[in-house]
């Protein structure tokens, strides 16, 4: 299965990658939040970010391609990308995408690794990030937690 392998070809840190079957009658917030919690991780409620599915992408691909404190690649960038398509397509559209900080910015093409970010955490790791992409009847989480 796709998240079995996402979570395989990730060798650091911990990685929580799922397809979570969900009812279709709740807002999208409130769904983050059932699907994460039902992984193990916290909840946000409306400290969930909403971004962009081109940001989700590129904000998925980096956490799974890097480590979060020495941005270290894990990942070849192609390989990640393609493996984050992939969880995506599984989706059903439209769909909202979530995520826990500035993510976008420290994975955007101008900056390779930002000095300064905040997040709010999920777990207690040092640092966690992902996204949480809610569709009709379907939530995916990818989530990585690393130390620094």
């Amino acid at each position: 299965m796709l998240t079995d392998t996402i979570i395989a070809r990730r060798t650091r840190g911990r990685v929580t990658c799922a397809l979570v079957p969900q009812p279709q009658w709740a807002k999208p917030r409130l769904l983050a939040d059932e699907a994460v919690k039902s992984l193990g991780l916290g909840a946000l409620g409306e400290g969930w970010l909403e971004v962009s599915e081109s940001d989700a992408l590129r904000i998925a691909a980096g956490v799974l391609g890097r480590d979060l404190a020495t941005n270290a690649v894990i990942i070849p960038a192609g390989d990640a990308e393609a493996l984050v398509n992939d969880l995506l397509a599984m989706v059903p559209e439209p769909f909202s995408c979530y995520t826990n900080g500035d993510w976008a910015e420290v994975f955007g093409e101008e900056s390779p690794h930002a000095n300064g970010f905040s997040f709010d955490p999920l777990t207690a790791s040092a640092l966690d990030a992902g996204i949480v992409c809610v569709g009709d009847g379907v939530t995916a989480v990818l989530w990585v937690e690393d130390e620094d």
